[in-house]
C-alpha cells in the first residue's frame, strides 16, 4: 500500500535537479527553478496558520495530521536503528532543524554516526580527518570538493559538520560520483564494469509507485530535455521506453547507494543509530532509501521531513513520513540572484552554451549556442560550478566580463545585469 505522492510543483522541482545532474544546470534562474505557487487547495484543520496546513515549529503525524510531542517522538526514534531526514536543500531553516534534531538524538543515544548525501563515498578519507580535526574548514571544503559536487552554500551544512566534529561523531559520504550517475543514465547499470561501480551492489528493484511517480516525472521533461535521441522522445510515455529505463536505474542508484552505505554501518554495531541527512525527495512516502533499506533488511527506520509549501498539502498522505516538521520560512524573500539565461553543458573541461533564455541577459547581449566560456571575470573556467558561482556573486546593476571562444575566434563580451526595481 503506497500513501499519496508529494505535490506537482515539489516532483517537478526535484525531476529537474535530477536532470540537470545528467545533462544541463541551469542559470536561467539561478540554481533552481523558482517556487511556484501550488494549485491544489489548502486543507484546513485545526491549528492551521492562514494558507498552510502546516504552523511553524510543530510536529505532525501524516496519518491524521494530529500534533506530535517531539521530545517523545525523538526518546522513540533514539532507540531504533536508523533515522533519516528529509530536508530542501540550502533552506537555512531545514538546516538549523537538522541541527537540533541531531543534538537531540546524540543526547538520548551518544552511539551515533551521521551520513550526507552531499558528499560522494570518494571524499570518505576527508571526512575522516575533519572528524579527526585535522583539516581546517577552508581545507575540508576544499579537499571534499565542495563546491564542485555540491552546488549549495556551505554555510547552511557547516554547522552541522562542527557539531559531529565537537562531538566526535563519525560523518559518512553516502552519494556516488556523479560521473558514476551520468554514466547509468546513459549506458544502464549493468553495462557497468564492476570496477567502476564505485562499491555498490546491484539495486533493488523500486516498487510499482516509485516507478509510476518517476514515469510522470520523466514524461514532463523528456520529449523536450535538450540531448535526448528520437526514439527516446517518440516513447517518452512508455514505462519500457530505454530512456526512462535508465533514468529510473540512475534514480535507484542514488537511493540503493546511501541506503547500502548504511545499512552496513547498522550491521557492523547492533546499538548504533545512524542518521541520514539527504533531500525530501530520497525519503518521501518511503521510497527511494527507506525501501531500499527494507530490501537489505533494515526495518527500523524512522523518517522525518521539513515541510516545504512546494509539496502541497493535498499531497499529504499516511506514507509520506513518519513525522512533518513545520518550518518557520523567511518572511522576506532572500535577494533574487543575477540570471545569466543559459543553459550550460560541460564536456571535458570545456563549458558551452547549450541553449539560451528568450528575453535573456545572455540573449541581449549577444552570446550564442554553442559559445565557449574561456573566462568569467578574469577567471579560467574549466567547469560549469565555476560559473554559477561567479554568475551569483555579481551584484544586480554591475556588468561580468566574459571571454568566450566562438569558431576559431576569441571574443569578448559583457553581461549587463539591470539594478533590481524597488518597491515604492
Amino acid at each position: 500500500m503506497h500513501g499519496q505522492c508529494a505535490g506537482p510543483t515539489f516532483w517537478k522541482k526535484l525531476t529537474d535537479r535530477f536532470v540537470s545532474v545528467a545533462l544541463f544546470t541551469t542559470l536561467a534562474s539561478g540554481l533552481s527553478i523558482p517556487h511556484a505557487a501550488d494549485s491544489h487547495q489548502v486543507i484546513d484543520h485545526k491549528g492551521t496558520a492562514g494558507n498552510s496546513c502546516i504552523v511553524p515549529n510543530q510536529w505532525y503525524n501524516p496519518d491524521d495530521m494530529g500534533i506530535i510531542d517531539s521530545n517523545q517522538f525523538l526518546k522513540e526514534a533514539a532507540t531504533g536503528r536508523v533515522a533519516l531526514l528529509g530536508e530542501h536543500h540550502a533552506q537555512g531553516d531545514h538546516q538549523r532543524w537538522e541541527l537540533h534534531t541531531l543534538a537531540a538524538l546524540h543526547a538520548l543515544n551518544p552511539n551515533m554516526a551521521i551520513g550526507f548525501e552531499m558528499f560522494p563515498r570518494k571524499a570518505q578519507p576527508v571526512l575522516d580527518r575533519w572528524i579527526a580535526g585535522d583539516l581546517s574548514e577552508a581545507e575540508f571544503l576544499e579537499q571534499s570538493h565542495w563546491q564542485k559536487y555540491w552546488n549549495f552554500d556551505s554555510k547552511y551544512y557547516m554547522p552541522l559538520f562542527h557539531f559531529a566534529r565537537m562531538n566526535q561523531i563519525p560523518i559518512h559520504a553516502l552519494n556516488v560520483s556523479k560521473v558514476l550517475l551520468k554514466q547509468v543514465r546513459k549506458e544502464g547499470w549493468k553495462n557497468i564494469k564492476e570496477e567502476d561501480r564505485e562499491g555498490v551492489a546491484d539495486p533493488a528493484p523500486p516498487s510499482e509507485g516509485y516507478k509510476n511517480l518517476l514515469i510522470a516525472i520523466y514524461q514532463q521533461h523528456s520529449v523536450h530535455r535538450p540531448g535526448a535521441k528520437k526514439g527516446e522522445q517518440d516513447s517518452a510515455a512508455d514505462l519500457e521506453s530505454p530512456g526512462f529505463k535508465r533514468f529510473l536505474q540512475g534514480q535507484t542508484l542514488w537511493d540503493a547507494a546511501m541506503a547500502q552505505i548504511i545499512f552496513h554501518e547498522t550491521e557492523k554495531d547492533p546499538s548504533l543509530l545512524f542518521v541520514g541527512v539527504m533531500g525530501s525527495g530520497h525519503v518521501v512516502n518511503g521510497y527511494g532509501v527507506p525501501d531500499q533499506l527494507k530490501s537489505l533488511g533494515q526495518k527500523e527506520v524512522t523518517t522525518m521531513i521539513a515541510w516545504h509549501d512546494d509539496f502541497g498539502c493535498k499531497g499529504i498522505g499516511g506514507q509520506f513520513a513518519d513525522a512533518i516538521i513545520g518550518m518557520k520560512m523567511p518572511e522576506e524573500a532572500a535577494q533574487p540572484k543575477p540570471k545569466l539565461g543559459v543553459y550550460l553543458e560541460e564536456d571535458k573541461g570545456k563549458v558551452s552554451v547549450a541553449k539560451l533564455v528568450e528575453g535573456s541577459v545572455a540573449e541581449a547581449v549577444g552570446l550564442q549556442k554553442g559559445d565557449i566560456f574561456v573566462k568569467a571575470a578574469g577567471k579560467k573556467i574549466t567547469r560549469m560550478i565555476q560559473v554559477i558561482a561567479i554568475v551569483q556573486r555579481t551584484s544586480h546593476g554591475n556588468w561580468l566580463p566574459l571571454l568566450m571562444k566562438r569558431g576559431d575566434k576569441e571574443i569578448e563580451i559583457v553581461a549587463k545585469f539591470s539594478p533590481l526595481e524597488e518597491d515604492e
